[in-house]
């Protein structure tokens, strides 16, 4: 899927990106994405399952500690 990373998929009422899962696992989240959550290297994201959805989150640096704590 190289040079479509990050393409942008018009839907009504938001934003929707499409990306690949890389064989270690690893996904490129959209540019639109990380500029509108002011994602930055090294911050973090709060992973949820809701059925076959994933949510990621931001995590601000405040909060990192908590989630670490609670995925022990």
């Amino acid at each position: 899927m190289a040079g479509k990373e990050g393409k942008r998929v018009e839907r009504k009422g938001g934003f929707s990106g499409l990306t690949s899962v890389h064989c270690d696992g690893a996904i490129v989240i959209p540019d639109e994405v990380r500029s509108q959550l002011g994602l930055k290297p090294h911050d973090h994201l709060l992973f949820q399952l809701k059925g076959e959805h994933i949510i990621a989150s931001k995590v601000n640096d405040e909060s990192k500690e908590y989630y670490v704590r609670a995925g022990e």
